[in-house]
C-alpha cells in the first residue's frame, strides 16, 4: 500500500510537471531566412563564393545583362512567390551601384526552397579596359532575413574584356590543363577550342553535368593547345607572347 502511494504521488508529480513545461513552451513561429547556395558538383558540394561575366561574346547593342546566383531558404515553403535581394558590401567593391550594377527583385517560388538573386549588370565603357568587382550579401526583405554566416558572403566580377575564369585556379581548376593564366593565353584558348567556358567534373564518381568536361576531355583540350601553340610559333617570327611579356606555354 505503502508503495502503491508512492507511486502514485511520484506520477502527480510528473503529470504536474509536464503540464507546467507545456505553459512555458511557445508555439513554433516560422522566420523564413536565405542564404547563398552556389555549390560545386563534387561529392562535398564544394561551396561557390565567386562568378564572373563577360559581355564580350555579346553584340554591340547588349547594353545589360543579369547575373543569377542560386539561394536557399531556411523554414517552410510559402505559397506565393517570395523576393530575395542583394546589398552591396564596399570593402573590397570597385563598381558603383547605379552605375555599374543595380540589386533588383530575385525570387524563390511558390512552394519552393530554392531560388536565384538577381543582379543587373550594365555594359559601361570603362569595362572595356578593366574589371570590376562587386562584393554583396543578402539583404533583408519583406520575405526573408539573411540566414547562415558562413553563406552570405560572394563576389562578382565582369567586364567587356576577358574575365579570368573565377575556376582558374584552386584544387580542382584550369591552371592543371593550361598553367599559368593570361589574358592572351585564354584568348588563344577560345580561338582554337572555339569555348569560352570550362565547367570541370569535379570527381569521377559523380557523372558529368551539362556543360561539364572530364578530366580526359581537358587532358585532350591541353594537347590540342600544345599542338596549336607549335604551329603558331612555327609560322610566327615572334613567338606567342602574353601582355606580360612572358612567352606563352601549356603544361607538360
Amino acid at each position: 500500500m505503502k508503495t502503491f502511494k508512492i507511486h502514485y504521488i511520484l506520477c502527480l508529480l510528473f503529470v504536474l510537471l509536464v503540464s507546467s513545461c507545456a505553459k512555458d513552451l511557445e508555439p513554433y513561429e516560422n522566420q523564413p531566412q536565405v542564404y547563398f547556395f552556389e555549390r560545386a558538383t563534387d561529392l562535398n558540394k564544394t561551396r561557390i563564393t565567386t562568378k564572373s561575366f563577360s559581355f564580350m561574346s555579346f553584340p554591340s547593342t547588349v547594353t545589360k545583362d543579369t547575373l543569377k546566383i542560386k539561394v536557399k531558404t531556411m523554414g517552410y515553403p510559402a505559397d506565393y512567390d517570395r523576393v530575395v535581394r542583394g546589398k552591396l558590401i564596399a570593402e573590397g567593391t570597385t563598381a558603383v551601384e547605379g552605375v555599374n550594377f543595380d540589386f533588383i527583385d530575385g525570387v524563390v517560388k511558390a512552394g519552393q526552397v530554392e531560388g536565384q538573386l538577381w543582379i543587373l549588370l550594365y555594359r559601361t565603357a570603362d569595362i572595356k579596359s578593366r574589371s570590376l568587382q562587386l562584393n554583396l550579401g543578402i539583404a533583408e526583405t519583406k520575405d526573408f532575413k539573411p540566414g547562415v554566416i558562413e553563406d552570405n558572403f560572394f563576389s562578382v566580377s565582369w567586364s567587356d574584356n576577358l574575365v579570368k575564369p573565377s575556376n582558374w585556379d584552386g584544387f580542382i581548376s584550369l591552371s592543371a590543363f593550361f598553367g599559368t593564366y593570361s589574358t592572351t593565353k585564354y584568348r588563344f584558348i577560345i580561338d582554337v577550342l572555339g569555348i569560352t567556358e570550362f565547367k570541370l567534373q569535379q570527381s569521377a564518381r559523380v557523372p558529368l553535368a551539362e556543360g561539364e568536361y572530364s578530366s580526359a576531355m581537358m587532358i585532350d583540350f591541353k594537347n590540342r593547345m600544345k599542338e596549336a601553340l607549335a604551329t603558331y610559333n612555327n609560322t610566327h617570327t615572334t613567338p606567342l607572347t602574353d601582355e606580360n611579356g612572358v612567352l606563352v606555354t601549356f603544361p607538360n
